[in-house]
């Protein structure tokens, strides 16, 4: 077996997974039955031909495929703590990088927030700066850090990932009807039953991840959309997240409450 045939059939598996098909269901749509499918894959050594009937079956171009190969998603990355504490600063500037690391080029940059040539040329000179990306000719940009990035959320940048996480949330809450969706609910169950759910919303993330790594190596840049993923799920914190004071006329309560807040050195919380 000639080793590019490995490569290739590898390549293969990566997008069968990721778009969700199944030997039965490939064996289905090339007429032959399961076993047969398996043992092509397991001998990974067929025709020209066959390599495309598969490609067919499987919904994506065989040249594709051989673009992706070798190119399954690698162990995630982190940035150095002193360069967080830099982009920390500069909000702007953060952006401007994660965005780049999800493959937006500095001319989409531009085009989704608005921004002048000038702007952008600047923005990418301070990240050269830190290291974090190569300039080239004109606007042309490489990224420095491989992706994807595994941001550190206790670290300086937490204040920065809130508020986007809560732009974000609050943005998905006012575009229910076409471009976003919002679940939320809140109900009781037992702890077992709530670690099989966050095991099962890690898993659609991972396969969420996998599709989306295999759209960026079969698909042209003009035909992706940037799309965002943010998940919560928890025992519910609910003095934390909806407050309950007193009545307000407890007089008794308000009158206990001040008291002890004046005891502790702060202020009584508003009802």
């Amino acid at each position: 077996m000639h080793p590019m045939n490995g490569l290739i059939f590898e390549a293969l598996k990566r997008t069968l997974k990721a778009k969700g098909v199944s030997y039965r269901v490939l064996a289905e749509r090339m007429g032959v039955s399961e076993p047969t499918v398996k043992r092509m894959f397991h001998e990974r050594n067929c025709k020209l031909d066959r390599l495309m009937e598969i490609c067919t079956a499987a919904g994506v171009e065989l040249e594709n495929v051989l673009g992706s190969m070798n190119r399954g998603p690698g162990p995630v990355n982190h940035i150095a703590p002193e360069i967080e504490r830099k982009l920390a600063g500069r909000p702007a500037l953060l952006f401007i990088f994660v965005m780049l690391s999800e493959k937006f080029t500095p001319e989409g940059i531009m085009r989704s927030q608005g921004l002048s040539e000038a702007s952008m040329f600047l923005y990418l000179r301070d990240l050269e700066e830190l290291g974090l990306v190569a300039l080239g000719r004109g606007l042309s940009a490489r990224l420095l850090v491989e992706t994807p990035i595994q941001w550190n959320f206790e670290g300086p940048l937490r204040p920065l990932f809130e508020m986007t996480n809560k732009n974000f949330v609050g943005w998905a809450i006012t575009h229910l009807e076409r471009e976003a969706t919002f679940v939320s609910f809140s109900r009781r169950m037992r702890p077992e039953t709530a670690e099989m759910v966050r095991r099962e919303a890690e898993e659609l993330a991972d396969r969420a991840k996998l599709l989306a790594h295999h759209d960026q190596h079969t698909t042209p840049e003009d035909g992706l959309v940037g799309y965002k993923w943010t998940f919560a799920f928890g025992a519910t914190p609910f003095p934390v997240i909806m407050p309950i004071g007193p009545h307000p006329r407890d007089a008794g309560a308000q009158a206990n409450d001040r008291s002890a807040a004046a005891a502790k050195g702060r202020h009584p919380l508003l009802a």
